[in-house]
């Protein structure tokens, strides 16, 4: 049964729920109908013939951005992205030798490719060093232990929480804390401002 506007409306004010309106005229469901909208699905399937030279592509000089303390002690960072969708991170990690990261855990994923360096997690006996590429799961908890110092480029898809010894929350870290602690250090010049903040 296909109800009307008017049997919707009188069964509206009866209480009942109100149906969801469908397309009823052929156009509405076929794009060569409607001259515009056919404009837009032709351009959608035409072959590329070269590069998008409307979305510029923004490079960064990693040597030009400063380094900036990461918030865990012998540890810093530069940022060199941000994406405002997901709220991941894209950094440069300096881990200094003897530097010790917290139990943590990532509530979105974590990847790293480790330049070089060598560290392993607590527990496990292979460890990681350079030309490693490392996948962290979202929910794991787990402590890295640095064996020398490393840098490694990282993309955190979620923030981190980092906990006390006592398993209490010592703090958590953001896209937003580390563009907070990029911009106090005069090192997030290269980055697009940010939208609603």
């Amino acid at each position: 049964m296909t109800l009307t506007d008017e049997t919707r409306s009188k069964s509206a004010r009866r209480g009942h729920r109100a149906q969801p309106t469908v397309p009823k005229r052929p156009e509405e469901l076929d794009p060569r109908q409607n001259p515009p909208v056919a404009e837009v699905f032709g351009s959608a399937a035409a072959p590329v013939t070269g590069p998008t030279n409307s979305l510029a592509s923004r490079v960064v000089n990693c040597d030009d951005v400063p380094w900036t303390p990461f918030p865990m002690p012998g540890t810093s960072f530069k940022l060199l992205n941000i994406n405002e969708t997901t709220g991941a991170t894209t950094i440069l990690l300096y881990v200094s030798e003897g530097a010790e990261a917290p139990l943590h855990c990532h509530l979105g994923a974590a990847e790293a490719y480790n330049i070089f360096g060598t560290w392993a997690y607590e527990g496990e006996a292979k460890a990681i060093g350079p030309n490693c590429y490392v996948y962290e799961s979202a929910g794991i908890v787990h402590l890295p232990k640095q064996e020398s110092e490393s840098l490694m480029f990282g993309v955190f898809h979620g923030p981190i929480i980092g906990y006390n010894d006592t398993g209490s929350v010592a703090g958590v870290i953001t896209a937003d804390l580390l563009w907070d602690l990029a911009k106090a250090n005069n090192a997030a010049g290269h980055l697009p401002p940010r939208t609603g903040r």
